[in-house]
């Protein structure tokens, strides 16, 4: 059996390991009124598994497709679609974080 592989989204073994360690260490943020709030980091972590589980279906979808066990050509376009999306836009994300971040390093004090 030939498993095809995709050009798209892998996850890295040392990107897995920082979000699995940031997730055990994650204290709840409690705003004045006392309710949690997300932080920047649970927002891109978010992101980050909604791009890799999109990734995963579309994968899925693909050696499905190229073994014949589908139908439904329609939900598989439209999973690739969101797959390219998410990543996207997880790039998209982290390239403003990262540009705000050094802004802010070049800020004069």
């Amino acid at each position: 059996m030939i498993i095809p592989m995709s050009p798209a989204i892998h996850t890295l073994p040392a990107v897995d390991r920082l979000v699995s360690n940031v997730s055990a260490q994650k204290t709840a943020v409690v705003s004045e009124d006392g309710q949690k709030t997300g932080t920047f980091l649970d927002a891109l972590i978010g992101l980050w598994d909604q791009a890799a589980d999109a990734q995963a279906q579309k994968s899925a979808d693909m050696i499905n497709l190229m073994l014949g066990d589908t139908d439904n050509l329609e939900q598989i376009q439209m999973n690739i679609a969101k797959a390219e999306i998410a990543t996207e836009l997880f790039v998209n994300i982290k390239n403003a974080a990262v540009d705000a971040y050094n802004e802010i390093m070049r800020m004069s004090i």
